[in-house]
């Protein structure tokens, strides 16, 4: 994978590739399960330390009390300053005013971010070169107790594990609120006298040392050795680290821990143990996936190309606060992410309830409005269907002879009138027909028949008896 340039020093006018980027960062950041970080002086400027470089830093503050000296700044931090008394003076001169300052600085963004990733269990070691002990201030564990560690190297090696698990930030150059002591590398407390001492160029004596000396002298042994002097507890350049085994084997004990990102800040990079240990971190962690974050205001050298994932131009400061934008919930205590969870549940909640009410309405509505097009379409098709005719009734149909020969019976005088018919078994309309048949039937009348009453049936049986009644004495008389 190719270095990936990330530059924020302008942070009015960010690119819209640059803000891609930022975004990644951010999201590796925070997936991240185990981050080792390595500081330098880059996240102590906004502090309130002063650098070592500007009008007011620390070297013009040296020049303008030893004017004639011709001490160049990085020199001050070296070992060849302990060869003569004039630049023994000046460094101490310089510590001092260092110290002051410290004493006097406030923990940055950068180290309460720092802070943030121990209390979220993301925090697996970080390393510094700063000297400021501004970690203490936020009550993170930080410096080697030399002599705690040797006991426990001695005794047990779980226990060395165990002891170096607990530290939060391994001070790679010593701690400036320490004294040691150049002989029996004793420590010590600044005190008052001290710091005034050192801030005349002068250096207190040893109290081991001089109580060592005093018991040899009463005692009439042979005096052996010098009287150390309290010096603060730092590594300079060319000068063996008193605590380099230590160092070495908890690198090992972390390097063998899951550690998925790699996050440099505020160093360029140029001392050369820092070189080794940003190597051996650097590859163990890409090997295993991670990523490797480097950010400060000045650019990585092209050597750095092939260890390094992203590389962010932005101060320090600047940049945690794009993170807390990026990602706030990293920077919430378990508190406040629980309210947030809870009061985003409720307005789910409530969203949930009110969009089931609109999605019950819509229903509603869309029920009615499919209920009304279902009886417009039954109405539709009911109109459309054809009625079946009724059925028709069935006609009789009745044979009639073309002529109409009369059936009427001759009774005389006495001839009955209006003979009764039966009445129709049934309502079917009658339909005449002529018939080629000669033959006449009872229906050939041409009146049609009538249907009467059971009174005017019996009327007519009566006249009928009484008819032939008559005849029957008529022909009685003529047989007489």
């Amino acid at each position: 994978m190719t270095l990936k340039s990330v530059n924020l020093l302008n942070k009015d006018h960010i690119s819209a590739e640059d803000s891609i980027k930022l975004h990644e960062v951010a999201k590796t950041i925070f997936r991240a399960k185990k981050s080792t970080l390595l500081t330098g002086a880059g996240i102590s400027c906004n502090a309130g330390i002063p650098d070592f470089r500007s009008d007011d830093g620390l070297y013009n503050i040296v020049k303008a009390k030893y004017p004639t000296s011709f001490i160049k700044g990085q020199d001050l931090f070296d070992i060849s300053l302990f060869r003569n008394s004039t630049t023994l003076s000046i460094f101490g001169t310089f510590m001092e005013g260092l110290y002051k300052h410290s004493l006097r600085a406030k923990a940055t963004e950068t180290h309460k971010f720092i802070k943030t990733l121990k209390e979220k269990n993301k925090l697996l070691r970080c390393y510094t070169q700063n000297i400021d002990s501004l970690e203490k201030s936020i009550n993170l564990n930080c410096g080697i107790n030399t002599a705690e560690f040797n006991e426990i190297e001695h005794n047990s090696n779980k226990l060395f594990r165990e002891n170096w698990k607990s530290l939060d930030v391994v001070q790679l150059h010593g701690n400036l609120h320490k004294l040691s002591c150049t002989q029996c590398f004793s420590h010590f407390e600044w005190t008052p006298q001290t710091q005034l001492m050192l801030e005349q160029g002068e250096y207190p004596e040893c109290e081991n040392c001089h109580l060592k000396y005093q018991e040899r002298l009463y005692s009439g042994k042979r005096l052996t050795g010098t009287i150390g002097i309290l010096r603060p507890d730092i590594v300079l350049y060319g000068e063996n680290h008193p605590q380099s085994e230590i160092l070495a084997k908890g690198l090992n004990i972390d390097l063998s821990m899951r550690c998925d990102l790699l996050l440099i800040m505020g160093t360029s990079l140029k001392v050369d143990g820092v070189k080794k240990l940003v190597r051996s971190l650097s590859k163990t962690i890409r090997e295993r996936g991670g990523k490797v974050i480097f950010v400060n205001k000045t650019p990585l050298s092209k050597q750095w190309a092939g260890l390094v994932d992203y590389e962010v131009l932005c101060d320090c400061d600047d940049f945690v606060r794009a993170l807390k934008s990026e990602i706030p919930d990293l920077f919430l205590t378990q508190e406040q992410l629980d309210s947030k969870k809870l009061a985003k549940g409720n307005s789910t909640m409530k969203s949930t309830i009110n969009v089931k009410k609109e999605c019950n309405k819509e229903v509603k509505k869309e029920i009615k409005r499919e209920v009304k097009k279902e009886i417009l379409a039954d109405m539709k098709s009911e109109s459309d269907v054809l009625t079946p005719p009724t059925t028709p009734s069935k006609n009789r149909t009745v044979l009639l002879p073309k002529s109409k020969p009369s059936l009427k019976r001759n009774f005389g005088e006495n001839k009955p009138n209006n003979l009764p018919s039966p009445s129709p078994s049934f309502s079917e309309d009658i339909i005449k027909v002529e018939s080629d048949s000669d033959v006449a039937t009872d229906c050939d009348d041409d009146v049609p028949l009538k249907s009467f009453s059971t009174s005017e049936l019996n009327r007519s049986s009566s006249k009928r008896i009484k008819t032939d009644d008559t005849l029957a004495h008529s022909l009685k008389r003529l047989r007489v």
